[in-house]
C-alpha cells in the first residue's frame, strides 16, 4: 500500500496539538495535518471538505466493487446453473 507523502510543515506533536488545536484545524482545512505521539505518526486531522470528498469516493468504490461481484456471481450461475443453491439450503447450512 502507498504511504502518504508530507513535509514536516505538516507534522506536529499531540502535546502541542491539544495547546494549538484552533490553529491546527485551520490549517488542516488546506492540508491535512499528521498528529505525532512519540515519534510516529499517530492521528490524521483533515478539513471536512477533504473528508466529504474522501467519504464521496470511498461510497461509490464499494458500489461499484459490489457491483463487479454481483454480476460476477450472476455470470458465473448463468454459465453453470447447477452450481446455485437455493436460499433454502444456504440458511440451513450457511458454511456449504
Amino acid at each position: 500500500m502507498a504511504k502518504p507523502t508530507f513535509d514536516v510543515d505538516q507534522l506536529i506533536t499531540s502535546s502541542d496539538a491539544a495547546k494549538r488545536f484552533g490553529e491546527l484545524r485551520k490549517r488542516a482545512k488546506d492540508l491535512p495535518q499528521y498528529i505525532t505521539d512519540n515519534g510516529a505518526v499517530d492521528s490524521v486531522l483533515i478539513g471536512y471538505d477533504l473528508f466529504e470528498q474522501m467519504y464521496d469516493r470511498l461510497t461509490r468504490l464499494e458500489q461499484e466493487e459490489e457491483r463487479r461481484i454481483l454480476l460476477e456471481r450472476m455470470d458465473r450461475i448463468e454459465r453453470s446453473p447447477e452450481s446455485a443453491k437455493s436460499w433454502k439450503a444456504v440458511r440451513r447450512n450457511p458454511e456449504a
